[in-house]
C-alpha cells in the first residue's frame, strides 16, 4: 500500500503523521508525507514544498503544481488529508481528481467552535475550505467532539463519518521507578500562546510556592515565550526547558514530573499531551473542553476543572498529594495500554485505508 499524507506540519497534526509513518514503515508499506510548513518534528523523509508561515500558523504554499507533481510521481494508492493544511485545503480536490483514488480527511481542529480567537478562525477557514473535500470516501474525526461538529455544521452524511483515537509508543513514552521527594513537579507541554493558558498556570504555580515545594518544567515554544520567560527570569520555581526535537527526551520529562497540566482557553479538537502523560504514568490535570475530556477519567487519571476558572485549578494542585498521583499516574498507563498504543491506531487506520479501498460504499465504524 502507498499512502500520501498532507499536512500543514505545524502543531498537533505533525505527531499525528509521525506516527502512522513509524507504524506503516514497520509493516512495509510506502508513505509519503508532505509538509506545507517546515517540519520540526522527528527527522523523517518528508516533502517539503516552498511554503510561507501566515501567523505563525498557517502555511501556504508557493507553488500547487510542484505539489501536484511529486504526488503523482509517488503514485499512491490513497489520499489522506489533514485538516487543516494551509493552501493545500483549497487543492485537495484537484489532487484527488488528478490521482484518481480514494481520499480520506482526517479534522484536527474544532471546526464548529466560536468561543476562542483561535476557534473562530478555524471555525471560518472549515467553511471557506469544505466545499473541497465533498468527494472525499471517508472523513475521520478525531474525537467525539469533533464528530459532533462534524455532523452539526460540515453537512456530511453519518455513515461517511468515523471516530477514531490516536495513539503513542508506549516504549517511548513509559514510567519511571518512583522516588520519594516533597517538591510537586508540574509539567507543561505544547505551545507557549494565549490559548493554552500557560502565562495563568504561571501565576498559578507563583502563588503555590507560598503554600507548597513547587517547580513548574515548561516544554515548548511560541509568541509568548520571550514575554513569560522575561517576567520568570531567575525565578527558581520556573523551569523553560524550550522546545525538544526528541520524543525520547520529552517523554524523560513527562515521567520524572508529578502531574502534566493543560490549562488550555479554547475548545482543542483533541490533544496527544494527555495520552504521552499518561502513558509515562503521569496524570493530567486540564480544563474541562473539547476533546480531552474524552481521555481524562476524572479521580482516576486525572482532573479537570472548568474552563477559565483557574481557582479550581489551584485548589487542585494545593491539596492533591504527590503520592496520589503517582498512583493515578499507574492507572493511566495501565489504560493508555490497552486504548491508545501506536500499534492499536495504526492497525486501526490499515484497516480503513483498506475499506476505503476495498468497499469504499461500506464504512465501517472504528472507535
Amino acid at each position: 500500500m502507498k499512502i500520501a499524507h498532507i499536512h500543514s506540519g505545524v502543531r498537533g497534526i505533525a505527531s499525528y503523521a509521525l506516527n502512522l509513518y513509524k507504524y506503516f514503515e514497520k509493516t512495509g508499506d510506502n508513505t509519503l508525507i508532505v509538509s506545507e510548513a517546515r517540519w520540526t518534528k522527528q527527522r523523517i523523509p518528508v516533502y517539503e514544498p516552498k511554503s510561507l508561515l501566515i501567523a505563525g500558523i498557517m502555511p501556504w504554499a508557493k507553488n500547487i503544481g510542484e505539489v501536484e507533481d511529486k504526488l503523482l510521481e509517488f503514485k499512491p494508492n490513497i489520499l489522506h488529508h489533514h485538516h487543516p493544511s494551509g493552501r493545500l485545503d483549497f487543492n485537495i480536490k484537484r489532487f484527488r481528481t488528478a490521482l484518481d483514488v480514494p481520499l480520506i480527511c482526517t479534522f484536527h481542529m474544532a471546526v464548529g467552535s466560536t468561543k476562542y480567537t483561535i476557534d473562530k478562525m478555524m471555525n471560518t477557514f472549515f467553511r471557506l475550505t469544505k466545499r473541497n473535500f465533498t468527494d472525499a470516501a471517508c472523513y475521520v474525526a478525531i474525537s467525539k467532539f469533533v464528530r459532533e461538529q462534524l455532523l452539526r455544521i460540515g453537512g456530511i452524511p453519518k455513515e461517511k463519518i468515523v471516530l477514531l483515537y490516536a495513539g503513542v509508543d508506549p516504549d517511548i513514552f513509559k514510567p519511571v521507578q518512583y522516588e520519594q521527594h516533597d517538591t510537586l513537579e508540574i509539567l507543561f507541554v505544547g505551545q507557549i500562546t494565549p490559548e493554552k493558558g500557560i502565562d495563568r498556570l504561571i501565576r498559578i504555580v507563583q502563588k503555590l510556592s507560598e503554600e507548597r515545594k513547587v517547580r513548574l518544567s515548561i516544554i515548548g515554544n511560541g509568541t509568548l515565550r520571550r514575554i513569560l520567560m522575561k517576567k520568570t527570569k531567575n525565578n527558581p520555581i520556573i523551569n523553560w526547558v524550550g522546545f525538544l526535537n526528541s520524543p525520547e527526551k520529552v517523554g524523560e520529562y513527562y515521567a520524572k514530573s508529578d502531574v502534566t497540566v493543560l490549562p488550555v482557553r479554547w475548545d482543542e479538537a483533541f490533544s496527544y499531551i494527555p495520552i504521552e502523560s499518561l502513558s509515562s504514568g503521569t496524570p493530567v490535570i486540564a480544563s474541562r473542553l473539547g476533546g480531552t475530556t474524552e481521555i481524562i477519567q476524572e479521580g482516576k487519571t486525572g482532573f479537570l476543572f472548568t474552563a477559565r476558572k483557574y481557582d479550581e485549578l489551584y485548589g487542585i494542585l494545593k491539596n492533591i498529594e504527590i503520592t496520589k498521583l503517582w498512583e493515578m499516574g499507574a492507572l493511566g498507563r495501565e489504560y493508555i495500554l490497552q486504548k491508545h498504543t501506536l500499534e492499536t491506531f495504526g492497525a486501526k487506520y490499515k484497516s480503513l485505508y483498506e475499506n476505503v479501498i476495498n468497499n469504499p460504499g461500506n464504512i465501517n465504524q472504528i472507535d
